[in-house]
């Protein structure tokens, strides 16, 4: 079992960190043929979304926050490597080779923590909002929520978790898809709709990438404290 103890790691100081928990997310309103159309779009091969490179060590430092301790001392002790561009894979993949990594008895650390960091950036790519610019414009002005750990992570379902998240996402984008549309007659950008379309899809970013650690660390038998 990994343990902050046993690695004798260390943990720094805690940034500050102003996330609020929410609710859980719904996904109600869709049809059996468009719900049927997301599952089948999510798992094609070869389809990689991505936010601007500087998008993920955001990203990734507010995803640290609600962790186990030990997979936060980590994952922190190894930052260098966390913070090294990601490798893409689809989700899955990323995911596997992460648990096989942390399984692995006197595996080395960095080799892990590069595993998880791919992980991180699968799951974070899901929720690109495609606006490039207005995000790296504009990322450290965004409000994060995290929204708590799914109930299908904690009980060891991913498959359903990705399935559910998967619905989810395309019921958020045709609502703010709708709200994008309305004439925006202010010029102050942090109140138009795209910003907060891509404030949302931060958000969602860095709650899917911790749910996803998670779960890697619970599948490798990480101390989960």
């Amino acid at each position: 079992m990994w343990s902050a103890s046993a690695a004798k790691w260390k943990l720094g100081s805690d940034p500050s960190f102003p996330y609020f928990p929410a609710g859980n997310r719904g996904t109600r309103g869709l049809t059996p043929i468009s719900i049927l159309m997301v599952v089948l779009l999510t798992l094609l091969p070869g389809r990689f979304d991505a936010w601007p490179a500087s998008a993920y060590p955001k990203v990734f430092k507010n995803a640290l926050h609600p962790l186990p301790k030990a997979l936060a001392v980590l994952l922190t002790d190894f930052q260098s490597i966390l913070m090294e561009p990601c490798r893409q894979q689809p989700i899955e993949a990323a995911t596997k080779a992460a648990i096989q990594q942390l399984a692995k008895k006197d595996g080395d650390p960095r080799v892990a923590v590069a595993a998880i960091r791919d992980a991180g950036c699968a799951a974070a790519a899901l929720n690109d909002p495609h606006s490039d610019a207005l995000v790296e414009a504009n990322a450290d002005k965004f409000a994060v929520v995290f929204y708590g750990y799914d109930d299908r992570i904690l009980a060891g379902d991913f498959e359903g978790f990705l399935r559910n998240r998967a619905l989810e996402r395309e019921t958020l984008r045709a609502r703010l898809n709708r709200s994008s549309e309305i004439p925006d007659k202010n010029a102050v950008v942090e109140t138009s709709p795209n910003f907060g379309i891509a404030s949302i899809a931060f958000s969602h970013a860095v709650s899917d990438v911790a749910n996803v650690w998670y779960h890697i660390w619970k599948e490798s038998h990480g101390d989960l404290q």
